[in-house]
């Protein structure tokens, strides 16, 4: 069995979130989610909107949406 593994920047092209912070962001959600990535929410406090774009890079790069 094989897998593939690929390498994901989180940083986003809508907002700029330096690589370590982004790092600690989405370390801190999947923390808060209990590390299910369905319970992923955006942080609270002067970090969500980082939090928010570091979300929403994750999810379109690890889930992308299957063709109907």
């Amino acid at each position: 069995m094989s897998s593939n593994v690929h390498h994901i920047e989180f940083r986003t092209g809508d907002k700029p979130v330096p690589g370590e912070i982004s790092a600690r962001v989405l370390k801190d959600m999947l923390h808060n989610a209990g590390y299910t990535t369905a319970n992923l929410k955006p942080l609270a406090g002067p970090l969500h909107d980082a939090s928010r774009s570091v979300l929403r890079r994750f999810l379109t790069l690890t889930m992308p949406e299957q063709p109907k």
